[in-house]
Parts: structure tokens; sequence; C-alpha cells
């Protein structure tokens, strides 16, 4: 996989519903390896990062399999 996949749909252009929650999942990934590296990891922050970002890809994909499509396909079917 490029690295433009995770920012561009199918057809080559940018795609909002791939590249916001890319970045959300790497600022939250950012500041728990830091609270991490500054020994300041608490439980709280285990739960609400591993809810926000292992959640958001569980749910996604979830949804797909409900409405039936592949799992490379985006949330609005043709990302």
């Amino acid at each position: 996989m490029a690295l433009r996949d995770l920012i561009t749909g199918v057809d080559g252009k940018l795609s909002h519903a791939k590249l916001w929650p890319n970045v959300a999942s790497a600022v939250a990934t950012g500041m728990f390896i830091y609270q991490g590296v500054r020994d300041k990891l608490t439980l709280d922050v285990w739960i609400v990062y591993l809810t926000s970002v292992g959640g958001y890809s569980a749910i996604i994909q979830a949804l797909g399999a409900w409405r039936g499509r592949s799992n490379k396909e985006g949330p609005n079917g043709n990302d």
C-alpha cells in the first residue's frame, strides 16, 4: 500500500473521508507515544486511545460488512 492510499480515493483524488480519520489517528498516536515516553500514561488515556483509534476501525469494518461492501472500499462506497 502506498502512503497516498491513506488520503486518496480509487479515482486518485483527495478523499476527506480518508484524510481526516487518518490525521486524527496520527495525532492521537503521537500524543499516546509522547505520554508513554514521559511516563504519564494512565488507564484513562489507554481507554480513550484504544476506543478512538481501534474502535473507529472496527466500526467502519462492521458497517461495511453490514452493508455488504468489501473492506477496501471507503465509508462512501467508492473511496
